[in-house]
C-alpha cells in the first residue's frame, strides 16, 4: 500500500507497506521526502508565515 501526501501541487508517495505505518512517521516520511525534492530543484521550504495546503490519497 502507499499514500499519496500533497504540499500544494506536489504529491510525494510514502510506501506504507501492509498498512502499519503511524500517521506521525508517514507525515515525516512525507515531508523528508518532499524536502530531498524541493532540494533538488533549489527551492526552499519554509513553512513560516506561510499557509501550507496538505492531503493525503489512499492507494490499495
Amino acid at each position: 500500500m502507499k499514500v499519496t501526501v500533497c504540499f500544494g501541487r506536489t504529491g510525494i508517495v510514502v510506501p506504507c507497506k501492509d498498512g502499519q505505518l503511524r500517521v506521525r512517521d508517514l507525515t515525516q516520511q512525507a515531508l523528508q521526502r518532499y524536502r530531498k525534492a524541493q532540494e533538488k530543484v533549489r527551492a526552499p521550504l519554509v513553512f513560516s508565515g506561510i499557509s501550507c495546503s496538505v492531503w493525503c490519497s489512499l492507494h490499495g
